[in-house]
């Protein structure tokens, strides 16, 4: 799993490459921490290069929902592969987790 983390203005995108399951999940969730230990409350994590999200993978991104919420801020999903949001939709995490098709930071973040 490669993490890479970009932050412009409010929000911070955090994106991910590989499979995230129980082997990636802690060091996703580290990277996510130590934004959010910095201040960081907005997230966005990028998921075009992810190929699978196990229940653990899953996990994480809920474990980030609470976590931002409790301090106020938020978490979406975006640019999420078509098998990745069938799970999410599946699993309800869809309700809680806004997913977008468009990047919501600035083009100059892109690759």
């Amino acid at each position: 799993m490669q993490i890479a983390t970009d932050t412009a203005e409010e929000m911070t995108r955090i994106s991910l490459t590989g499979d995230l399951d129980r082997e990636t999940g802690p060091g996703v969730y580290l990277a996510f921490q130590r934004e959010l230990s910095r201040g960081r409350t907005q997230f966005t994590f990028d998921l075009s290069r992810v190929h699978l999200v196990d229940s653990a993978g899953l996990g994480v991104f809920v474990r980030c929902y609470r976590d931002a919420r409790m301090r106020g801020g938020l978490v979406v999903l975006e640019r999420v592969p078509e098998p990745i949001r069938h799970v999410l939709e599946f699993t309800r995490l869809d309700t809680i987790l806004p997913i977008t098709v468009d990047p919501i930071l600035s083009p100059s973040l892109e690759d």
